[in-house]
C-alpha cells in the first residue's frame, strides 16, 4: 500500500480505537489487486486466528447515520449538557426520509474537510471526484447502462435512478428555499456519491446494534421512527470484504459495541472476510458494485422473476420474487439459492422433470396459476408431501403445463436478451456488465436446456419454433 494511503489507515485506525472501536492486533488493512483495501491476517503474524476471533469492534460513538444528523454529532451514551439541535433545519428534517437525511449527512460532513469528527473515517472512503472508484451501477453513465440491458440489473436500476433523481431535486430544493448555509454545494453528484456510499457499505440497525442500543438511538427520533428505517455506517468496520461462504455472527454484548465474530480459520497472509449475505449476482452488482465468479463449488448466478401476485396480496416476510439457478438447487455450489429451498416438500418439487433450477415458490405459484381444478393443486401437495418416486398420472398434464410455461417464459426473456448485442467493452463499468451478462446467459441457457429435454418431442418443437 501506498505510504498515503497507509498513513490514512493508521489515522481512521487510531481515532477509532480513541473511541472504542478495535482491530484485532494480527490483522491490518492492505490494498488487494482485486478487492481493494481489505482486511488481512499479518504475513508476520506467528500463528494462524482460530475460529471465534474478534476480527473488528465498532463502537456506536463514531457509527455515521442518520441519527447523528438528529443530533449533529456522534452518538453518547452519556447525559447531554446542552440542546441538541439537528444538522438541517426543521423543514428539511420534517420532510425528508431518514435514508435521504443520512446521505446528505455525509455531504455535510465531507464539505466540513478536517473540521468534520468523522474527517479520519472519510478520508479513507473513496473519493467523490474518482468517480470510477465508487460508482455502482445505478448512477453509471448512460452508456454504461445500456450494456445492462434485458436483465434484471438493468430494470432495477431505472428505478433506482428515479428515486435518487427525486429524492435530490425534493431535499435540495428544500435547502434552497431556507437559504441554508452552502447551498449550493449540495450538488447531484455527492448525492449520489452519498447514495452508493451507505448502499455499499452501511448495516441494518436491528443486525448491528444491541437492544439497548437500538432502545437508545429510537429515543432520538421522531414518534413513529422504525429501527431499520435507515441504515448505518461502521467505520474500520466496513472495511471486510464479502464471501458468502464465510461464517460470522456478531457479538452485541459489549457496551454499546458490533463485533465481527468470524467463525473461520485464516493463516497469516490471507484475507478474513465479512458475508453480506446470499445475494445473488444481480444484487451484489447494483448494491456492492461486483460479481462472483463461477467456480466448480461455487456459483451465484440467478435469474429473478417477479411473483404472479399483485404485491398487496403478499405476506410481510413473503417473497416478491423466485430464483431461476445455474445449477440445480440440489448442487451444493447453488449456496444462495439453497437458502430458500426451505422443506423437504420444496426438494421433492426440485425432483420434477425440467424443474431442479427453478426456486419451488416458482413451481407453486405457477401450480396455482395453470391448475384446472383444485384437485390437480390437491395431488401435487400430495405428491410433493410423500415419499413415492414416480410421478402420478393425474399430474401429468399439470407438470405439462408448468414446464411449457416457464419454458415459454424463459425464452422469450433469452430472445430478448439476445436482441442487445454489445460490440466492444470500451471500459472498466462496461467490462463488468458484460461478464454479469455473459453469466446471465448461462442461466437462461442452462434453464431452457433442462425444459427441452423433459418435454415431449412435439411440444419442444414449438417451443423452440417460439410458436407456444
Amino acid at each position: 500500500m501506498k505510504e498515503f494511503d497507509q498513513s490514512r489507515f493508521d489515522t481512521l485506525k487510531r481515532w477509532a480505537q480513541d473511541h472504542g472501536a478495535a482491530l484485532h492486533p494480527s490483522l491490518e488493512v492492505y490494498e488487494d489487486d482485486v478487492t481493494g483495501y481489505s482486511l488481512r491476517v499479518k504475513p508476520s503474524a506467528n500463528e494462524a486466528l482460530a475460529p471465534g476471533f474478534c476480527a473488528v469492534a465498532c463502537h456506536v460513538a463514531i457509527t455515521l447515520s442518520y441519527i447523528n444528523a438528529l443530533i449533529d454529532g456522534p452518538v453518547s451514551r452519556a447525559p447531554q449538557n446542552k440542546e441538541q439541535r439537528p444538522a438541517f433545519p426543521p423543514q428539511f428534517m420534517s420532510s425528508n426520509p431518514p435514508h435521504v437525511i443520512g446521505r446528505f449527512f455525509l455531504v455535510k460532513e465531507y464539505l466540513k474537510e478536517k473540521d468534520s469528527y468523522w474527517w479520519p473515517y472519510i478520508s479513507t472512503l473513496p473519493q467523490p471526484d474518482r468517480v470510477d472508484t465508487w460508482a455502482l451501477p445505478a448512477v453509471w453513465p448512460e452508456d454504461d447502462i445500456e450494456c445492462l440491458e434485458e436483465t434484471n440489473a438493468h430494470v432495477a436500476v431505472r428505478e433506482i435512478q428515479a428515486n435518487i433523481k427525486k429524492e435530490y431535486k425534493h431535499a435540495r430544493k428544500l435547502l434552497k428555499e431556507v437559504d441554508f448555509p452552502g447551498w449550493q454545494e449540495y450538488t447531484q453528484l455527492l448525492y449520489k456519491w452519498a447514495f452508493c456510499i451507505f448502499t455499499s457499505r452501511s448495516f441494518r440497525p436491528s443486525l448491528i446494534l444491541s437492544q439497548e442500543t437500538q432502545d437508545h438511538v429510537l429515543g432520538l427520533t421522531p414518534h413513529g421512527t422504525k429501527v431499520d428505517d435507515f441504515s448505518i455506517l461502521q467505520p474500520l468496520l466496513d472495511i471486510g470484504n464479502h464471501d458468502p461462504t464465510s461464517q460470522y455472527q456478531w457479538n452485541l454484548e459489549v457496551d454499546g459495541t458490533c463485533q465481527l465474530i468470524c467463525n473461520n480459520a485464516y493463516q497469516p497472509g490471507q484475507q478474513v472476510f465479512n458475508n453480506y449475505g446470499l445475494k445473488s449476482n444481480s444484487e451484489l452488482l447494483l448494491g456492492y458494485g461486483f460479481i462472483l465468479p463461477v467456480t466448480d463449488t461455487l456459483h451465484n448466478d440467478y435469474v429473478h422473476v417477479k411473483s404472479r401476485r399483485p404485491p398487496s396480496t403478499l405476506q410481510k416476510n413473503e417473497l416478491q420474487d423466485f430464483l431461476i439457478s445455474l445449477r440445480p438447487f440440489s448442487d451444493p455450489s447453488s449456496v444462495a439459492g439453497r437458502s430458500r429451498v426451505f422443506s423437504q416438500q420444496d426438494t421433492r418439487l426440485n425432483s420434477l422433470p425440467g424443474l431442479s433450477r427453478i426456486e419451488p415458490g416458482l413451481i407453486r405459484d405457477l401450480a396455482s396459476a395453470v391448475a384446472t381444478s383444485a384437485g390437480e393443486l390437491a395431488a401435487l401437495q400430495h405428491w410433493a408431501q410423500g415419499t413415492e418416486e414416480s410421478i402420478p398420472t393425474e399430474l401429468h398434464e399439470l407438470l405439462e403445463r408448468i414446464q411449457q410455461t416457464i419454458g415459454a417464459k424463459v425464452q422469450f426473456d433469452y430472445q430478448r436478451f439476445k436482441s442487445i448485442e454489445i460490440e466492444s467493452a470500451d471500459n472498466q463499468n462496461q467490462e463488468l456488465a458484460v461478464r454479469y451478462r455473459n453469466q446471465y446467459e448461462a442461466v437462461l441457457e442452462a434453464a431452457m436446456d433442462e425444459l427441452s429435454r423433459a418435454l415431449v418431442p412435439n411440444h419442444l418443437e414449438k417451443l423452440v419454433k417460439g410458436e407456444q
